[in-house]
């Protein structure tokens, strides 16, 4: 498994990416196993193309992307929508609702991405549309880099899952008053899949995790660390996406 550090739809926490391979492990009843190896986003779909037997955790489905890779048929993650991370103090800069399309004045190259991450359809034409309005930030810890630089008020904002900003408080002991700030035109929840070679082995390694998935019982457990894992608000989106996905409800 190649884990890029650096893309946080891109795990929202390493202990979630880690229980998540171990429902697959347990599941497939030792038929799969998992060994991780740490690379940047770039460099993840380089490796993709020449590691026959690898893949990689938590990916969007892009038409790019389904050129060079197997994917899982279900998502082995589902996120709430990004927000624009800003710190409490700037609120006023911003509107309730952040306009990619009709941006504050005075934020050129102040917002945040991470280089080569998959935002959604909607974003990801945006950035490519005004990159002059981003900062984009690439090399390997970049999301945790960028929230390091939004604390130094080295950029205006982040565009993130409060999730992931609480996770890297949480690991690294430090604090942020911060807000998140609905974006226009994302509304829906975020899948992630497990991208796989593509060829012989890497549709093999895909069609067991499809296997897997496919049983009630990982479903169910898969809820369940969903249930978790978020709060009370994420809950309330998450769980019947999840239940309806699996055609649990």
């Amino acid at each position: 498994m190649l884990t890029e550090v650096d893309e946080t739809i891109v795990s929202i926490a390493g202990n979630e990416e880690m229980e998540v391979l171990s429902l697959l492990t347990a599941f497939s009843d030792n038929q799969l196993s998992f060994e991780q190896q740490q690379v940047s986003m770039t460099r993840g779909w380089l490796e993709l193309s020449k590691q026959q037997n690898s893949c990689m955790f938590n990916k969007i489905k892009t038409p790019e992307r389904l050129e060079v890779a197997s994917f899982s048929h279900y998502p082995i993650s589902i996120y709430p929508p990004l927000r624009l991370i800003v710190l409490a103090k700037n609120q006023q800069i911003f509107a309730q609702q952040l306009d990619l399309a009709n941006m504050p004045a005075n934020t050129q190259a102040q917002i945040g991405v991470v280089k080569d991450r998959a935002y959604g359809e909607y974003i990801d034409q945006q950035i490519t549309k005004r990159p002059h309005e981003f900062y984009v930030r690439g090399g390997v810890s970049s999301s945790n880099k960028l929230i390091e630089m939004l604390k130094a008020e080295r950029v205006l904002g982040v565009i993130e899952y409060s999730e992931v900003v609480d996770a890297y408080l949480r690991d690294n002991n430090k604090s942020l008053d911060y807000i998140s700030i609905p974006i226009r035109h994302v509304e829906q929840p975020i899948y992630g899949y497990i991208a796989c070679s593509k060829g012989d082995k890497g549709d093999k390694i895909t069609a067991e995790i499809d296997r897997v998935m496919a049983q009630q019982s990982f479903q169910e457990a898969f809820i369940r660390m969903h249930d978790d894992f978020f709060g009370d608000a994420e809950k309330a989106i998450l769980i019947p996406e999840l239940e309806l996905l699996f055609n649990l409800r």
